[in-house]
């Protein structure tokens, strides 16, 4: 059988390494590759997957969390998110239609548990695309009850708005710049780069950090903590989500510790090789 990630772009992802390593662990003779998809090329790429059964199913990133929600039945968190992360292809030979999973939610709890900390009360994130609404369901299933969605664009944030209060959390917008009274948590989700005029007051408000991007390391946001803060990274994200994935495409179990040492193994496999080319081709 196959599996895949797509997106645009899709070689820098982790997840082959994770879900080859659960291959292995489960005895399953399946491959599993990144394959970068333009948004044009979405539709016929998926029709070319239904017409061959043996695709399993597909992981999804960036571009086309949003847009994948078209061509399948989406699962309730993927319906309150508006984006999906895995389309999974059921048995050709009856009437199921393909179905779409959001599999980022449970993976951040996961994620945060792992790390055995507390109940988050009051958080800030920044951002308000798939992965920030994501968060935010995540953090009210934590039983967050106040979150400050910062955005470059404020007026684009309203949806995101409207779906913490949706899920009962005191939820406002506020630009980039906005000053954070204290907090428990700050979580990024928006490129590291425009991370940088903001990240020391960001640090400064939060006694724990997320930051989505896990590549390059640390981000500004995470190099402005302290020894005093708990800080999780994509790389925690990637891994969470990554369990219930494997299992939807699957039927198989991998857990949070094994797929956080596969993409971890193969992060510090990549930077080794961009630090030492030479050595590598040696």
């Amino acid at each position: 059988m196959r599996c895949a990630l797509i997106g645009d772009p899709a070689q820098h992802s982790l997840s082959p390494a994770i879900h080859r390593e659960g291959y292995r662990g489960s005895g399953l003779s399946w491959t599993y590759d990144a394959i970068t998809v333009a948004p044009e090329d979405v539709e016929t790429f998926l029709s070319d997957c239904l017409a061959d059964e043996t695709w399993a199913g597909l992981s999804v990133t960036a571009p086309h969390k949003e847009s994948i929600m078209a061509f399948g039945e989406p699962d309730h968190v993927s319906r309150l998110v508006g984006a999906g992360n895995t389309i999974v292809f059921h048995d050709r030979t009856t009437a199921n239609p393909p179905t779409v999973h959001n599999t980022d939610v449970p993976g951040f709890v996961r994620a945060w548990r792992a790390k055995e900390l507390g109940v988050p009360r009051t958080a800030a994130i920044i951002g308000n695309g798939a992965t920030a609404r994501s968060l935010l369901v995540a953090l009210a299933g934590l039983h967050v009850a106040h979150v400050a969605i910062l955005a470059r664009d404020p007026a684009r944030a309203s949806n995101a708005q409207k779906l913490g209060i949706a899920l009962g959390i005191d939820t406002t917008v506020q630009p980039l710049g906005f000053n954070l009274a204290p907090l428990d948590l700050v979580a990024n989700t928006i490129p590291a780069d425009a991370t940088q005029p903001h990240a020391q007051s960001w640090a400064d408000a939060a006694a724990w950090i997320f930051d989505a991007v896990y590549d390059p390391w640390p981000t500004p946001l995470a190099a402005a903590a302290t020894d005093d803060h708990v800080v999780l990274s994509g790389l925690d994200l990637l891994a969470g989500q990554a369990v219930d994935q494997f299992h939807l495409l699957t039927g198989k179990a991998i857990t949070f510790a094994d797929a956080h040492a596969a993409a971890l193994a193969e992060l510090s496999r990549r930077r080794n090789e961009r630090d030492h080319p030479t050595l590598m081709e040696e």
